[in-house]
């Protein structure tokens, strides 16, 4: 009960002890963790991964909270059970209006459970645009190499995959240029030197990249 009562007397919404308790409950029953008055007298070490992935989320949603920053919510469970949970965020999502920010290395998830999809590299962004546009037909070399290293559940579909070369550097020496080009395929003299801006290249859709239309023809 106190690790889903603290943010509330953080706070300090909700000062009185039957307000806090009908809050903790309604969250408990919005992630389903059924009866909420069972699961909150629990200790962490009487839940199973997936129940106290659960409860970090009814720890946000007691704020009532217009924005949900999820980073890396599922990466630590199961594959059954992480399904689960984005199905329950997709819900939460619907029921509540909430818009979530959700952070992941896993382009499937991202294309499962987003709207628009923003690719960010050494902190830069190199591509943004609707989820479904962006895997369909990515523009940035970066985005374009990740769609053609995941992998595809039927053997009988041939993609070509896009080699990255080295290692990411270092966030503390940030290469001259634009971040990607000490690894990118098709890096030329100018990716050395001159950062590219972002640009619009199509209704809602932007890539950071000095040859931008020679990937959308």
């Amino acid at each position: 009960m106190e690790i889903l009562t603290e943010p509330l007397e953080v706070n300090k919404v909700a000062r009185s002890r039957r307000d806090r308790e009908d809050r903790v409950y309604k969250a408990l029953e919005d992630v389903r963790l059924l009866p909420p008055r069972e699961f909150a007298r629990r200790f962490p070490h009487e839940l199973s991964g997936g129940q106290r992935q659960r409860v970090a989320i009814a720890r946000a949603l007691v704020l009532e909270p217009e924005l949900l920053v999820a980073d890396e919510p599922v990466s630590m469970l199961d594959a059954s059970i992480r399904v689960q949970i984005l199905n329950l965020l997709l819900d939460l999502r619907e029921e509540y209006d909430l818009t979530f920010l959700f952070i992941t290395h896993d382009l499937a998830q991202a294309r499962y459970v987003g709207n628009d999809i923003l690719i960010m590299y050494l902190g830069r962004m190199m591509e943004y645009g609707p989820v479904e546009d962006v895997v369909r037909k990515p523009i940035h070399p970066y985005t374009r190499a990740l769609i053609s290293n995941v992998p595809v559940p039927d053997p009988t579909i041939k993609r070509d995959k896009i080699a990255v070369k080295g290692e990411t550097p270092s966030a503390l020496d940030m290469p001259t240029g634009c971040r990607f080009h000490p690894r990118c395929p098709y890096a030329a003299e100018i990716c050395k030197t001159k950062e590219p801006e972002s640009q619009q290249v199509d209704h809602n859709r932007y890539s950071a990249c000095h040859f931008n239309e020679r990937w959308l023809a």
